[in-house]
């Protein structure tokens, strides 16, 4: 699939984000920083005379407190600064109304564009249904005035037509039709739009110039955009926005440990890699330990598909081959994104303070990498103090998966309180068998502790948009391949879960206890149906531990 070259987003731990432009030039820290910090805007307009009135000088100031300081730009990743545009309800400044808690999408006709011609072919109805209230959305046209009036009674037609059948009226005062043509708006949208030939423009929540991805549906064979999907980015903004707020509510109680800061992958051919060290500190108090993964798309070529990337633990600073797995994500497609990935449970990977070294590894992709480790005290009564080893491995899913894994004994001394299984399990492989498994079909991998078993089901394997609806938990939505089918365990552009068992109730302490592991299609031992052999087979990686 040939991508177009978009721009991407990045977040450093600064919690502030990061961007490239459409030409994939990166930008410094200090050019995009969002500074929590607000001030007033200084009137540099009131009259030093005295007999000048205070409504003649509330008339000339524009003070907004929700208004982000400079420097401005018109490149993506850039602050947006000042501009107004007509509406059918009067002139709109953004200096004037902008909120921090919305986004602002601009949605342009553009003759000269196929993709926003073909969007206006359909209807709006769900995109209004669906919309987050914190939503406005303009509609402009590029091109003289004679143009503009004849789409515009279009455009108000749709859209009356859509908010009657969707009955939302929440949004209703944030829609805003541009009655002038774009291109004679005051601010830096003119020079926007005569440096871009995209259709779409946006403003998130820190008030940075957004690129979307792209807005083809994939449920038909058509591919053609539709207006449903442009409401993801608003969902994009305001998940980015819940990560800041993650982070940044209680920072006193925050450890930040350096990892990867802004590097591409190393080595050649299939395999790409970055080995790393990171100073550990002693984890005194209980809290949650995360991986903050941001991944840009330095080169949109060498991002194109949905690869499987890991980070490992090394078991000392000579160690190459580093196999203990403590992070999984899924490649975008043709995108970047920004991850929080909740390791807490492996916590006892790091007994004392010190330097540890990493592997992070993904085959066939390029990205340029942040990474940090993020340690957030909490009050919690229960720790983590000892991992152990369980099932691990690659195997083929198949009528002899089941015979691969070997009963294993582990004695829990009678100290322990709370012991719980800790798994990554995704399915990989389609289009090769009937059951288009493991990626597309709904398995069950089942844990058993002295006998009793612990299922657990990916019912969200093969669904149409099993995946369309997870852009709230880290789904990068628009993706420029197949985002929006679930998968089993996983999806495109989106960290992936550890997956946390209490089998507390099922253990006996102070002895050994017998763990074994299997998996199944529909309860059943899953003999495939081959129709591709050479084709990509069913296999499920595991990565499995027990910890008290």
């Amino acid at each position: 699939m040939h991508l177009k070259t978009i721009w991407v987003l990045s977040v450093i731990f600064s919690f502030l984000l990061f961007s490239c432009k459409e030409e994939s030039e990166k930008k410094d820290d200090a050019d995009i920083l969002n500074d929590s910090d607000q001030s007033d805007l200084a009137d540099e307009d009131v009259q030093d005379d005295p007999a000048d009135t205070d409504e003649a000088a509330d008339e000339d100031a524009v003070i907004n407190p929700e208004f982000e300081e400079g420097p401005y730009g018109t490149g993506f990743g850039e602050t947006a600064g000042d501009f107004t545009v007509t509406t059918e309800k009067g002139d709109w400044n953004f200096q004037e109304n902008r909120k921090k808690d919305e986004n602002y999408i601009f949605i342009i006709y553009r003759p000269s564009n196929s993709e926003s011609t073909a969007i206006w072919k359909t209807d709006m109805i769900r995109m209004f249904e669906r919309t987050p209230d914190n939503t406005h959305y303009f509609f402009a046209v590029d091109g003289v005035q004679d143009l503009l009036d004849e789409k515009i009674s279009i455009i108000k037609e749709t859209i009356d037509s859509a908010f009657e059948i969707s009955g939302r009226t929440s949004i209703k005062e944030k829609i805003h039709i541009v009655t002038k043509p774009l291109k004679e708006a005051d601010g830096w949208i003119k020079d926007w739009l005569a440096a871009n030939k995209d259709f779409f423009l946006g403003i998130d929540r820190f008030q940075k110039i957004r690129k979307a991805g792209m807005f083809h549906s994939w449920e038909s064979s058509s591919l053609d955009p539709v207006f449903e999907f442009v409401y993801k980015e608003a969902e994009l903004y305001n998940y980015e926005e819940g990560l800041w707020n993650r982070l940044n509510g209680d920072p006193a109680g925050i450890k930040v440990i350096k990892g990867i800061d802004g590097l591409p992958f190393e080595g050649d051919g299939w395999t790409q890699y970055l080995y790393f060290t990171a100073d550990i500190p002693e984890f005194e108090k209980t809290g949650n330990l995360y991986i903050d993964l941001t991944q840009v798309c330095d080169d949109p070529a060498t991002c194109e598909w949905d690869r499987i990337q890991q980070l490992f633990l090394c078991k000392d600073t000579t160690d190459e081959s580093c196999t203990v797995e403590i992070g999984r994500w899924i490649t975008t497609y043709g995108r970047s994104g920004r991850w929080l990935t909740d390791i807490t449970p492996l916590t006892p990977l790091f007994p004392k303070a010190g330097e540890y070294k990493f592997k992070f590894t993904v085959s066939g992709d390029q990205y340029v990498n942040y990474l940090n480790f993020v340690y957030k005290e909490n009050d919690s009564e229960t720790k983590a103090v000892e991992i152990i080893d369980l099932f691990k491995g690659t195997v083929p899913f198949n009528e002899t998966y089941n015979d691969q894994w070997t009963e294993t004994e582990i004695e829990i001394p009678d100290s322990a309180g709370k012991v719980m299984i800790s798994s990554y399990i995704t399915g990989h492989g389609n289009g090769s068998e009937v059951a288009n498994c493991a990626e597309f079909c709904p398995f069950e991998a089942v844990f058993y502790v002295n006998g009793t078993p612990y299922e657990i089901d990916f019912n969200n394997a093969g669904t149409d948009r099993g995946c369309f609806d997870l852009v709230n938990e880290g789904v990068v939505p628009n993706q420029y391949g197949s985002w929006p089918f679930g998968r089993a365990g996983w999806c495109p552009g989106q960290d992936v879960k550890l997956i946390n068992i209490d089998i507390t109730e099922s253990i006996v302490k102070g002895q050994k206890n017998i763990f074994t592991y299997s998996a199944f299609l529909d309860g059943e031992i899953y003999v495939p149906e081959v129709t591709d052999p050479s084709g990509y087979r069913a296999e499920i990686p595991l990565t499995s531990y027990v910890i008290y």
